[in-house]
């Protein structure tokens, strides 16, 4: 989807996506939820890609939705030559507000490399040589238990803080929500495809909000087997 279609669906009114990051190698958007604004040290330059804040963005490319009478609690879909006014999924439920619920939880992985085990992607530490990290295979996977059901809203993903030429290993990601570690019983939040990069905060919302209380994330290489690192995996639900 052309990335001007993308702020008009999610940027108008109601400011769900307040970033973008556009990769040119395979022309794909990776929509965030924040703009680091006070830490631009976040932001990796690499040739070719490029960062775009929606604060920046003008507001003809909501289309016909400039000048909608949408109300908060709703998100404006362009429909030419109008545009039609649907229920934003909301982010409270009664006086439940969408929450970290990963962190200090129990963990698992599919192998183990050296003591990198798998705890080490919900210890709250964003630190070099602080990660969990799998021995190489085809489909690596780390998993976290909620240790109850929640309704899944988004999982945060910071890529390995150190090691420059380990970070690109992650090429796609997919993420997915249920009750057990059957990939074919679980429910898909979403993916990431492109090579990260080394610190990457990997945003990936779950816009289905996928009912569960194990989230399985699972590294995929079709050339070669390869390790699965990550330095912390948030996620967020109610």
């Amino acid at each position: 989807m052309p990335m001007w279609s993308l702020c008009a669906q999610f940027c108008s009114r109601v400011k769900l996506c307040k970033s973008i990051n556009f990769i040119a190698w395979n022309n794909t958007c990776q929509i965030n939820y924040a703009e680091p604004i006070g830490n631009m040290e976040g932001l990796v330059e690499s040739i070719g890609n490029s960062f775009v804040a929606a604060s920046t963005f003008q507001k003809e490319l909501a289309g016909p939705c400039k000048g909608h009478d949408c109300k908060v609690s709703e998100v404006c879909i362009p429909k030419s030559p109008t545009y039609t006014c649907v229920p934003l999924l909301d982010y409270t439920t009664g006086t439940r507000i969408i929450v970290l619920v990963s962190q200090g939880k129990t963990t698992g992985q599919s192998s183990t490399y050296y003591h990198y085990e798998s705890r080490l992607g919900v210890d709250g530490v964003k630190e070099p040589d602080n990660h969990f990290h799998t021995l190489d295979e085809f489909e690596p996977f780390w998993w976290v238990n909620l240790g109850q059901v929640y309704k899944i809203q988004k999982v945060v993903s910071t890529n390995r803080m150190d090691c420059n030429k380990c970070s690109g290993r992650l090429k796609k990601m997919v993420i997915h929500v249920g009750n057990s570690l059957d990939t074919c019983q679980m429910k898909l939040c979403g993916q990431f495809i492109s090579p990260a990069e080394t610190k990457q905060i990997i945003v990936t919302p779950c816009f289905a909000l996928p009912q569960g209380q194990i989230v399985k994330l699972t590294s995929v290489n079709t050339a070669a087997p390869d390790f699965f690192h990550l330095s912390e995996v948030e996620v967020y639900g109610f």
